[in-house]
């Protein structure tokens, strides 16, 4: 059961109401838990909610551990001096960190497990839905608790139903159990205006997955299914439209999942940030999947960089080849080491890990080359801050995301270089004119459907850099704020992929 599916929207309408006739929190704390773990039995097996559920023992069991540990310390720091208190509360980390690496080790193994299994294609392997999402979540839980960020929950239900919380379990957001729980203990009762937000905001996710990525889907997947038979032009608007299809499918599912979320009175973290309007690869990926990101930077990047060690690696390096080197290995380092483990997040193939270095690098060579590229623009004499060259970076920044993408889009290298050798080796313009563009899964009206997707996600897009348009829409006299509802509606309603002959695409990002 996908988000996507009728069934979903069956479930959760059924829920909803449930979900908001109940009098008090705990009524309503109970409602959550149950519907997580209907959805989550819908969705896979008793079996997949039996490895779930073995997950939620060993992340309740380490943290009660690490916090039994550290109540020892907050007893016994008592009057001592603070440089005696730190040496005392590093015996105590000392001591809870085996527990802490026992929990992870566990954690990780099962992703390990499922991702091998993936990659040899062992049939017999069984794939929890939202495996990678509610591991780094569990991580992130038991290292805040490890390092004294967050505090451990003691009852085990409530801990279940934030690691079980249907709406972000099978692809993000990637949340913090202790926000969560704060918000847990504090659902409100009914509001109207809420609730409309709540799911005007999942009708614009439908209208991004099920109009326009799952078209777009019929005519990418004819020629990514079969490389080797076409070139030039079709090849390349494959391309485009593929960086464009996963956009929607991905953030169509976000919306979809935050608005499931505030109609229940939570709020969950935001992953997108309008990613198309970005002038860099670094800011591409604080707008891109921004969940993931702050994980590998707060349980990553941070702790590798501020680590002793390392810090004294890099001073003996400034040391000896000046600031300048001591910088760069202080932010190379890290970041090499951060978007290996993103890609080997996203896939175990070698188009994964090619991909990871391909940002990686990037990205090092945006922040090591700052001061060699504004010395550029100085002598060229370049308006940084015109239209027009802000408008060349944003193309820029989506041509490199599109170089990305073709790398695993086949799912192997070996159909990238494919892809790069069919689109320089004849043009085959001619298809935008002769007519043959509609005979490739897609016909003429709905590439129009398309293109007028498009247009309305790029205009949306813009206007939330300035504005809260559901608030706008909101303040706008009845008549008219209902004719955009409805025409929402009706439009996602006729112009849907979706009946007898249409077998629903799950979303992308669920297979990671």
């Amino acid at each position: 059961m996908t988000y996507n599916s009728l069934g979903f929207i069956a479930f959760f309408a059924v829920f909803l109401i449930i979900y908001l006739l109940m009098p008090n929190v705990k009524l309503r704390q109970v409602v959550i838990l149950t519907g997580n773990l209907i959805f989550y039995k819908l969705a896979g097996s008793f079996r997949l909610l039996a490895i779930l559920l073995t997950t939620s023992v060993i992340v309740y069991a380490v943290s009660r551990c690490i916090e039994h540990i550290y109540a020892g310390y907050d007893e016994e720091k008592t009057g001592h001096t603070p440089k005696e208190q730190a040496a005392i509360f590093a015996s105590y980390k000392k001591k809870s960190k085996k527990y802490l690496v026992a929990g992870i080790v566990l954690i990780v193994g099962m992703l390990f497990v499922v991702k091998i299994g993936k990659l040899l294609n062992i049939s017999s392997i069984l794939i929890p839905v939202g495996i990678s999402y509610y591991t780094f979540s569990s991580i992130g839980y038991l290292l805040d608790i490890y390092w004294k960020k967050a505090k451990c929950e003691h009852n085990f239900l409530k801990l279940l139903l934030c690691m079980t919380y249907f709406p972000h379990i099978v692809q993000g957001p990637i949340g913090r159990y202790d926000k969560l729980l704060k918000q847990f203990d504090a659902l409100p009762a009914f509001n109207y205006e809420r609730v409309c937000f709540g799911l005007q905001r999942m009708v614009w996710g439908y209208f991004k997955k099920i109009v326009v990525a799952d078209r777009i889907a019929l005519y990418t997947s004819t020629i990514f299914g079969a490389p080797a038979e076409y070139a030039g032009a079709e090849i390349g608007l494959a391309v485009i439209l593929c960086a464009v299809e996963l956009y929607a499918d991905f953030s169509g599912c976000m919306d979809i999942v935050c608005g499931a979320a505030q109609t229940m009175g939570m709020t969950l973290d935001e992953n997108f940030k309008r990613p198309f309007l970005s002038k860099s690869a670094a800011e591409f990926w604080r707008r891109w999947h921004i969940t993931l990101g702050t994980w590998f930077k707060d349980y990553i990047y941070m702790p590798i960089a501020m680590s002793p060690r390392f810090m004294k690696f890099a001073v003996n390096i400034r040391k000896k080849h000046g600031n300048r080197a001591g910088q760069i290995v202080s932010s190379a380092i890290p970041l090499a080491i951060v978007w290996l483990l993103t890609g080997l997040w996203h896939g175990t193939g070698s188009d994964y890990i090619v991909w990871g270095c391909y940002w990686g690098v990037l990205i090092i060579l945006g922040t090591v080359l700052a001061s060699e590229f504004k010395e550029i623009n100085t002598k060229l004499k370049i308006d940084v801050k015109s239209f027009g060259f802000g408008l060349f970076q944003m193309i820029r920044t989506f041509l490199i995301f599109c170089g990305g993408r073709m790398l695993t889009v086949t799912g192997s290298l070996s159909g990238f270089i494919m892809l790069v050798k069919g689109l320089f080796s004849e043009h085959r313009l001619w298809i935008f004119f002769d007519g043959s563009l509609y005979t490739y899964g897609l016909d003429q009206k709905n590439f129009m459907v398309v293109i007028f997707g498009i247009l309305l996600m790029w205009a949306v897009d813009i206007l939330q850099e300035k504005m809260n348009i559901r608030e706008t829409l909101a303040k706008q006299p009845l008549v008219f704020r209902w004719l955009i509802y409805y025409s929402g509606i009706v439009f996602v309603l006729i112009y849907g992929m979706y009946g007898s002959a249409y077998d629903a695409a799950s979303f992308v990002y669920g297979g990671f």
